[in-house]
């Protein structure tokens, strides 16, 4: 189980990282597609753009989506760096629908009514940190 499953895109991959940093920095765990390790299956698509041309019943793609999806499900916290793909913002929805606690870092191009689901969209990692400083503890 980690604190945190933290989804993004691999464009945009430097945010992601700076987020998984601040967040350990302050002690929690994190789970997140860009140090995460694979199986052998699974690494060939785990990579930019590794996915894209794949077959969606390939052994390594269920793989992927099962270790992937089993991590969100235990995450007790969900994170969406922006900007992010349909993929990432999927995860969002699954997390909000398993009633965990949302957040969303990073520049916003468009107000999307569905952001709702976030208890809070914050501008970078360091404001996301400050954020939960004085937020208080998940809700239960």
């Amino acid at each position: 189980m980690s604190d945190f499953f933290i989804a993004g895109s691999w464009r945009n991959r430097d945010a992601v990282l700076q987020v998984v940093g601040a967040l350990e920095r302050i002690g929690a765990s994190t789970y997140s597609f860009v140090r995460t390790q694979y199986d052998d299956d699974a690494s060939a698509f785990a990579a930019p753009g590794g996915a894209d041309e794949a077959a969606l019943d390939d052994p390594g793609i269920r793989k992927l989506f099962t270790q992937d999806l089993d991590a969100l499900r235990v995450a007790e916290q969900f994170v969406l760096v922006l900007p992010a793909g349909a993929a990432a913002h999927i995860e969002a929805g699954i997390a909000f629908g398993l009633g965990k606690r949302c957040f969303a870092v990073g520049p916003v191009d468009r107000s999307e009514t569905l952001y709702r689901i976030f208890d809070a969209m914050t501008a970078d990692a360091a404001d996301l940190v400050r954020h939960l400083e004085t937020a208080g503890p998940p809700r239960s």
